[in-house]
Protein backbone atom coordinates (compact mmCIF):
# COMPACT_ATOMS: atom_id res chain seq x y z
CA UNK A 1 0.00 0.00 0.00
CA UNK A 2 1.74 3.60 -0.81
CA UNK A 3 1.65 6.23 1.02
CA UNK A 4 0.42 9.19 -0.66
CA UNK A 5 1.13 11.37 2.02
CA UNK A 6 4.92 10.86 1.33
CA UNK A 7 4.40 12.41 -2.22
CA UNK A 8 3.11 15.81 -0.84
CA UNK A 9 4.77 18.80 -1.95
CA UNK A 10 4.57 22.46 -1.25
CA UNK A 11 2.69 24.16 -4.32
CA UNK A 12 0.30 27.15 -4.99
CA UNK A 13 -3.28 26.42 -4.31
CA UNK A 14 -5.13 30.03 -4.09
CA UNK A 15 -7.42 30.71 -6.19
CA UNK A 16 -7.20 34.03 -7.33
CA UNK A 17 -5.26 37.12 -6.26
CA UNK A 18 -7.87 38.84 -4.19
CA UNK A 19 -8.25 35.85 -2.05
CA UNK A 20 -5.11 36.02 -0.54
CA UNK A 21 -5.96 39.00 1.32
CA UNK A 22 -8.83 36.69 3.19
CA UNK A 23 -6.91 33.07 2.70
CA UNK A 24 -3.26 31.64 3.28
CA UNK A 25 -1.93 28.98 0.80
CA UNK A 26 -1.31 25.70 2.37
CA UNK A 27 0.67 22.94 0.39
CA UNK A 28 -1.59 21.24 -2.06
CA UNK A 29 -1.22 17.01 -3.08
CA UNK A 30 0.21 15.99 -6.05
CA UNK A 31 -1.61 14.30 -8.48
CA UNK A 32 -0.90 10.56 -7.32
CA UNK A 33 -2.42 7.83 -9.80
CA UNK A 34 -5.33 5.77 -8.06
CA UNK A 35 -6.85 8.64 -6.21
CA UNK A 36 -10.24 9.21 -5.68
CA UNK A 37 -12.56 10.47 -8.59
CA UNK A 38 -13.50 13.82 -7.63
CA UNK A 39 -10.50 14.86 -5.48
CA UNK A 40 -8.69 17.09 -7.68
CA UNK A 41 -12.07 19.60 -7.75
CA UNK A 42 -10.91 20.16 -3.75
CA UNK A 43 -7.10 20.24 -3.54
CA UNK A 44 -7.19 24.22 -3.93
CA UNK A 45 -10.09 24.76 -1.51
CA UNK A 46 -8.65 27.71 0.43
CA UNK A 47 -8.19 27.77 4.09
CA UNK A 48 -8.65 30.91 5.69
CA UNK A 49 -6.10 33.07 7.73
CA UNK A 50 -7.92 32.85 10.85
CA UNK A 51 -7.60 28.64 10.71
CA UNK A 52 -3.82 28.75 10.29
CA UNK A 53 -1.95 28.87 13.82
CA UNK A 54 -0.09 32.41 14.44
CA UNK A 55 3.63 32.48 15.52
CA UNK A 56 2.41 32.36 19.12
CA UNK A 57 0.67 29.10 18.54
CA UNK A 58 3.53 27.56 17.01
CA UNK A 59 6.04 27.96 19.65
CA UNK A 60 3.27 27.16 22.40
CA UNK A 61 2.24 23.59 20.16
CA UNK A 62 5.87 23.30 19.59
CA UNK A 63 5.54 19.77 20.56
CA UNK A 64 1.79 19.06 20.22
CA UNK A 65 -0.19 15.82 19.19
CA UNK A 66 -3.17 16.85 17.23
CA UNK A 67 -4.82 13.19 17.83
CA UNK A 68 -4.85 14.15 21.70
CA UNK A 69 -6.02 17.14 21.82
CA UNK A 70 -9.08 16.24 19.47
CA UNK A 71 -9.91 12.99 21.34
CA UNK A 72 -9.33 14.32 24.58
CA UNK A 73 -6.14 11.89 25.54
CA UNK A 74 -3.81 13.05 28.46
CA UNK A 75 -5.72 16.30 28.98
CA UNK A 76 -9.35 18.12 28.46
CA UNK A 77 -10.54 17.83 24.75
CA UNK A 78 -9.16 20.88 22.93
CA UNK A 79 -10.63 21.05 19.04
CA UNK A 80 -9.69 24.97 18.07
CA UNK A 81 -5.90 23.83 19.67
CA UNK A 82 -6.05 20.23 18.03
CA UNK A 83 -6.96 22.12 14.28
CA UNK A 84 -3.95 24.74 14.79
CA UNK A 85 -1.71 21.83 15.94
CA UNK A 86 -3.56 19.55 12.81
CA UNK A 87 -1.98 22.82 10.54
CA UNK A 88 1.51 22.36 12.39
CA UNK A 89 1.78 18.79 11.90
CA UNK A 90 0.81 18.91 8.15
CA UNK A 91 3.32 21.71 7.49
CA UNK A 92 6.51 19.76 9.20
CA UNK A 93 5.20 16.50 8.06
CA UNK A 94 5.71 15.15 11.68
CA UNK A 95 2.38 13.46 11.87
CA UNK A 96 0.72 13.39 8.29
CA UNK A 97 2.70 10.51 6.99
CA UNK A 98 2.33 7.56 8.91
CA UNK A 99 -0.53 8.01 10.80
CA UNK A 100 -4.35 7.69 10.09
CA UNK A 101 -5.36 10.22 12.64
CA UNK A 102 -2.66 12.25 11.63
CA UNK A 103 -3.07 16.26 10.68
CA UNK A 104 -4.89 15.78 7.42
CA UNK A 105 -7.32 13.04 9.01
CA UNK A 106 -7.88 15.51 12.00
CA UNK A 107 -8.48 17.99 9.91
CA UNK A 108 -11.29 15.73 7.86
CA UNK A 109 -13.09 15.46 11.14
CA UNK A 110 -13.07 19.21 12.40
CA UNK A 111 -14.08 20.44 9.75
CA UNK A 112 -16.81 17.70 8.97
CA UNK A 113 -18.00 18.35 12.41
CA UNK A 114 -17.86 21.56 13.07
CA UNK A 115 -15.69 21.06 16.00
CA UNK A 116 -12.70 23.53 16.15
CA UNK A 117 -13.07 25.46 13.46
CA UNK A 118 -16.68 26.55 11.46
CA UNK A 119 -17.72 23.17 9.17
CA UNK A 120 -16.87 23.10 5.84
CA UNK A 121 -17.70 20.02 3.79
CA UNK A 122 -15.03 21.41 1.00
CA UNK A 123 -12.19 21.44 3.05
CA UNK A 124 -13.24 18.30 4.74
CA UNK A 125 -13.21 16.56 1.13
CA UNK A 126 -9.97 18.23 0.59
CA UNK A 127 -8.08 16.32 3.72
CA UNK A 128 -9.93 13.61 3.53
CA UNK A 129 -8.10 12.78 -0.26
CA UNK A 130 -5.14 13.48 1.75
CA UNK A 131 -5.66 10.42 4.33
CA UNK A 132 -3.96 6.86 3.52
CA UNK A 133 -5.83 3.83 3.03
CA UNK A 134 -7.49 1.38 0.68
CA UNK A 135 -9.10 2.51 -2.51
CA UNK A 136 -12.32 1.51 -1.55
CA UNK A 137 -12.09 2.60 1.76
CA UNK A 138 -11.18 6.21 0.69
CA UNK A 139 -13.72 6.01 -2.51
CA UNK A 140 -16.25 5.48 0.49
CA UNK A 141 -15.48 8.51 2.38
CA UNK A 142 -15.52 10.81 -0.37
CA UNK A 143 -18.85 9.73 -1.26
CA UNK A 144 -20.29 9.92 2.69
CA UNK A 145 -19.14 13.65 3.17
CA UNK A 146 -20.18 14.38 -0.39
CA UNK A 147 -23.45 13.46 1.04
CA UNK A 148 -23.36 14.85 3.98
CA UNK A 149 -22.90 18.17 2.26
CA UNK A 150 -25.72 17.18 -0.05
CA UNK A 151 -28.23 16.71 3.18
CA UNK A 152 -26.83 19.99 5.13
CA UNK A 153 -25.34 17.44 7.93
CA UNK A 154 -25.14 19.49 11.27
CA UNK A 155 -23.97 16.47 13.42
CA UNK A 156 -20.35 16.42 15.07
CA UNK A 157 -20.11 12.49 15.30
CA UNK A 158 -18.28 12.02 11.78
CA UNK A 159 -15.76 9.57 12.04
CA UNK A 160 -13.02 8.33 9.79
CA UNK A 161 -13.60 4.83 11.57
CA UNK A 162 -16.96 5.31 9.79
CA UNK A 163 -15.94 4.02 6.24
CA UNK A 164 -13.44 1.76 7.36
CA UNK A 165 -12.64 -1.45 4.89
CA UNK A 166 -9.53 -2.33 5.90
CA UNK A 167 -7.45 -4.34 8.35
CA UNK A 168 -5.21 -1.60 8.15
CA UNK A 169 -7.77 1.08 9.47
CA UNK A 170 -9.41 -1.21 11.91
CA UNK A 171 -6.19 -1.19 13.67
CA UNK A 172 -6.41 2.73 13.63
CA UNK A 173 -9.81 2.36 15.07
CA UNK A 174 -9.29 -0.11 17.57
CA UNK A 175 -5.59 2.12 18.82
CA UNK A 176 -8.39 5.23 19.29
CA UNK A 177 -11.32 3.14 20.96
CA UNK A 178 -8.56 1.70 23.28
CA UNK A 179 -7.06 5.07 24.72
CA UNK A 180 -10.74 5.85 25.14
CA UNK A 181 -11.37 2.24 26.88
CA UNK A 182 -8.00 2.97 28.89
CA UNK A 183 -8.91 6.36 30.03
CA UNK A 184 -12.08 4.48 31.51
CA UNK A 185 -10.42 1.82 33.01
CA UNK A 186 -7.65 4.23 34.67
CA UNK A 187 -10.84 6.00 36.23
CA UNK A 188 -11.77 2.94 37.59
CA UNK A 189 -8.40 2.03 39.39
CA UNK A 190 -7.87 5.69 40.87
CA UNK A 191 -11.19 5.35 42.20
CA UNK A 192 -9.97 1.70 43.94
CA UNK A 193 -6.41 2.89 44.71
CA UNK A 194 -7.60 6.35 46.25
CA UNK A 195 -8.63 4.16 49.12
CA UNK A 196 -5.72 2.13 49.90
CA UNK A 197 -3.02 3.08 52.17
CA UNK A 198 0.74 4.11 50.49
CA UNK A 199 2.29 0.68 51.17
CA UNK A 200 -0.60 -1.02 49.15
CA UNK A 201 -0.57 1.54 46.12
CA UNK A 202 3.47 0.83 46.17
CA UNK A 203 2.52 -2.87 46.14
CA UNK A 204 0.20 -2.80 43.35
CA UNK A 205 2.98 -0.68 41.10
CA UNK A 206 5.11 -4.37 40.96
CA UNK A 207 1.38 -6.16 40.29
CA UNK A 208 0.61 -3.86 37.62
CA UNK A 209 4.21 -4.24 35.70
CA UNK A 210 3.97 -7.87 35.70
CA UNK A 211 0.30 -7.99 34.41
CA UNK A 212 1.20 -5.35 31.75
CA UNK A 213 4.14 -7.80 30.81
CA UNK A 214 2.47 -11.09 30.59
CA UNK A 215 -1.07 -9.22 28.29
CA UNK A 216 1.81 -7.89 26.13
CA UNK A 217 2.92 -11.56 25.65
CA UNK A 218 -0.31 -13.23 25.31
CA UNK A 219 -1.63 -10.57 23.21
CA UNK A 220 1.31 -11.20 20.71
CA UNK A 221 1.68 -14.46 20.75
CA UNK A 222 -1.40 -15.94 21.58
CA UNK A 223 -3.60 -14.73 19.06
CA UNK A 224 -3.73 -15.36 15.32
CA UNK A 225 -1.72 -12.20 14.23
CA UNK A 226 -2.08 -13.02 10.70
CA UNK A 227 -3.94 -10.83 7.90
CA UNK A 228 -4.47 -7.03 7.42
CA UNK A 229 -6.71 -6.64 10.83
CA UNK A 230 -3.96 -8.46 13.14
CA UNK A 231 -3.36 -4.75 14.40
CA UNK A 232 -6.96 -4.90 15.77
CA UNK A 233 -6.83 -8.25 16.88
CA UNK A 234 -3.90 -7.41 19.25
CA UNK A 235 -4.96 -4.33 20.88
CA UNK A 236 -8.28 -6.26 21.28
CA UNK A 237 -6.78 -9.17 23.25
CA UNK A 238 -4.60 -6.67 24.86
CA UNK A 239 -7.72 -5.14 26.50
CA UNK A 240 -9.71 -8.00 27.14
CA UNK A 241 -7.46 -8.73 29.58
CA UNK A 242 -6.73 -4.76 31.06
CA UNK A 243 -10.73 -5.07 31.49
CA UNK A 244 -10.33 -8.60 33.30
CA UNK A 245 -7.91 -7.32 35.44
CA UNK A 246 -9.49 -4.15 36.56
CA UNK A 247 -12.94 -6.00 37.16
CA UNK A 248 -11.26 -8.88 38.97
CA UNK A 249 -9.42 -5.72 41.32
CA UNK A 250 -13.45 -4.30 41.36
CA UNK A 251 -14.71 -7.50 42.83
CA UNK A 252 -11.91 -8.16 45.21
CA UNK A 253 -13.07 -4.53 46.96
CA UNK A 254 -16.39 -5.76 47.26
CA UNK A 255 -15.34 -9.06 48.97
CA UNK A 256 -15.85 -11.27 46.60
CA UNK A 257 -12.85 -12.80 47.05
CA UNK A 258 -10.82 -16.38 45.95
CA UNK A 259 -11.62 -19.39 48.43
CA UNK A 260 -9.80 -22.53 47.11
CA UNK A 261 -8.30 -25.32 49.11
CA UNK A 262 -4.53 -26.43 48.53
CA UNK A 263 -6.05 -29.98 46.97
CA UNK A 264 -8.08 -27.66 44.48
CA UNK A 265 -4.67 -25.75 43.69
CA UNK A 266 -3.12 -29.05 42.71
CA UNK A 267 -5.73 -30.47 40.40
CA UNK A 268 -5.50 -27.22 38.90
CA UNK A 269 -1.99 -26.87 38.11
CA UNK A 270 -1.70 -30.80 37.28
CA UNK A 271 -4.78 -30.13 34.59
CA UNK A 272 -2.76 -27.27 33.09
CA UNK A 273 0.50 -28.85 33.05
CA UNK A 274 -1.34 -31.61 30.98
CA UNK A 275 -3.29 -28.52 28.48
CA UNK A 276 0.02 -27.58 28.11
CA UNK A 277 2.28 -30.16 27.35
CA UNK A 278 -0.35 -30.80 25.02
CA UNK A 279 -0.02 -27.37 23.13
CA UNK A 280 4.07 -28.42 23.55
CA UNK A 281 3.94 -31.22 21.50
CA UNK A 282 4.05 -31.40 17.46
CA UNK A 283 0.63 -34.10 18.29
CA UNK A 284 -1.51 -30.68 19.14
CA UNK A 285 -3.62 -29.23 16.16
CA UNK A 286 -6.63 -27.43 17.54
CA UNK A 287 -4.77 -24.70 19.47
CA UNK A 288 -2.33 -23.91 16.57
CA UNK A 289 -4.10 -20.78 13.72
CA UNK A 290 -1.92 -18.37 11.64
CA UNK A 291 1.02 -16.94 13.78
CA UNK A 292 0.08 -18.85 16.95
CA UNK A 293 3.28 -21.25 18.04
CA UNK A 294 4.45 -23.58 20.80
CA UNK A 295 7.43 -21.05 21.06
CA UNK A 296 4.92 -18.05 21.54
CA UNK A 297 3.08 -19.59 23.57
CA UNK A 298 5.97 -20.42 26.28
CA UNK A 299 7.17 -17.50 26.06
CA UNK A 300 3.70 -16.23 27.21
CA UNK A 301 3.64 -19.08 29.85
CA UNK A 302 7.17 -17.76 31.38
CA UNK A 303 5.60 -13.90 31.97
CA UNK A 304 2.14 -15.71 33.00
CA UNK A 305 3.75 -17.75 35.70
CA UNK A 306 5.87 -14.58 36.94
CA UNK A 307 2.42 -12.67 37.01
CA UNK A 308 0.52 -15.57 38.87
CA UNK A 309 3.30 -14.93 41.69
CA UNK A 310 3.49 -11.48 41.56
CA UNK A 311 -0.51 -11.38 42.14
CA UNK A 312 0.32 -13.85 45.44
CA UNK A 313 2.59 -11.53 47.15
CA UNK A 314 0.24 -8.91 46.29
CA UNK A 315 -3.09 -10.01 47.46
CA UNK A 316 -0.89 -11.91 50.50
CA UNK A 317 -0.22 -8.35 51.55
CA UNK A 318 -3.83 -6.38 50.37
CA UNK A 319 -5.99 -9.32 51.45
CA UNK A 320 -4.56 -11.28 54.34
CA UNK A 321 -7.27 -14.11 55.12
CA UNK A 322 -6.82 -15.35 51.32
CA UNK A 323 -4.18 -18.34 51.20
CA UNK A 324 -1.24 -18.21 48.35
CA UNK A 325 -2.99 -21.41 47.06
CA UNK A 326 -6.19 -20.07 47.01
CA UNK A 327 -5.27 -16.97 44.35
CA UNK A 328 -2.67 -19.69 42.38
CA UNK A 329 -5.90 -21.55 41.95
CA UNK A 330 -8.05 -18.43 40.36
CA UNK A 331 -5.33 -17.64 38.70
CA UNK A 332 -4.46 -21.25 37.39
CA UNK A 333 -8.26 -22.01 36.39
CA UNK A 334 -8.12 -18.32 34.17
CA UNK A 335 -5.19 -20.06 32.52
CA UNK A 336 -6.32 -22.83 31.56
CA UNK A 337 -9.57 -21.48 30.00
CA UNK A 338 -7.15 -19.25 27.99
CA UNK A 339 -4.93 -21.84 26.37
CA UNK A 340 -7.76 -24.78 26.25
CA UNK A 341 -9.54 -25.02 22.97
CA UNK A 342 -13.15 -24.05 23.63
CA UNK A 343 -14.81 -27.46 22.74
CA UNK A 344 -12.71 -29.13 24.62
CA UNK A 345 -13.33 -27.63 27.66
Amino acid sequence: MSKLLYLLRPQTSCRAILLVLLTQCVPAQERVPGRTPGCEQYDNTPVTRADLPTEADRQALASCKSENLYFGFDSPADPVKARKCAYIERENRTDATDKVFGASGLLTMIYANGKGASRDFDLALRFACEVEGAEAENSGRFDHLLKLKRDHWTGEDFSLCDDATSGFMDGWCAHIQERFDQMQRQRKLDGILGKWSPADRQGFVELQRSATKFFGASSRNEVDLSGTSRGAFEIGAAASLNDSFVAALESFEKGRLPKFTTAEFRFADAKLNVVYAAIQSTKHDPHMAGTVTPEGIKLAQRAWLAYREAWVQFGSRKYPSVTGDSWRTWLTRERIEMLQPTDAQ
